[in-house]
């Protein structure tokens, strides 16, 4: 009977071994992990009365457009705003964007350094929703948040 309790043991502690092994595998795909060491700030900002072009240019600009027979609505979120447009670069970019519906997240994008800029269009049905937030992230200077009253 010790024989049997010894191998059950032994086969729980692999089972656990090996899911331990592939979340961390699958943590490690992610923006935070591979770019640690470039993602200088994550300090939460919102553009003031008179933003300044630093500001304009972190600050999430949100348009809706129709909305389709099935009640998906167009939504377009631009980092940048009054023809301020982010810059991408390997080592300054927008890390991520997300759009929340009164508190709850709708959508999430990541973004590779260097290789896109800061816009995303998301189909997102919007019944009830009252506000819509974005938020983005660039890698130097922090989560930025817009958000508009529907």
């Amino acid at each position: 009977m010790e024989r049997r309790n010894f191998l059950k043991l032994g086969a729980v502690a692999l089972v656990a071994t090996s899911t331990q092994t592939m979340a961390n595998e699958t943590i490690e795909k992610t923006p935070y992990t591979q770019y640690r060491d470039k993602i200088y700030n994550r300090n939460t900002y919102t553009k003031s009365d008179k933003p300044t072009k630093g500001e304009l240019k972190h600050t999430p600009d949100i348009k809706i457009g129709k909305t389709d027979n099935k009640g998906y609505t167009l939504v377009e979120i631009t980092v940048g705003q009054e023809g301020i447009i982010h810059p991408s670069t390997k080592d300054h970019w927008i890390d991520f964007i997300e759009l929340e519906g009164d508190g709850a997240l709708l959508a999430r994008t990541f973004f590779e350094p260097g290789t896109s800029m800061g816009y995303v269009a998301y189909k997102v049905k919007l019944n009830g929703i009252k506000k819509l937030t974005a938020r983005e992230g660039c890698n130097k200077h922090g989560i930025w948040k817009e958000s508009i009253n529907l």
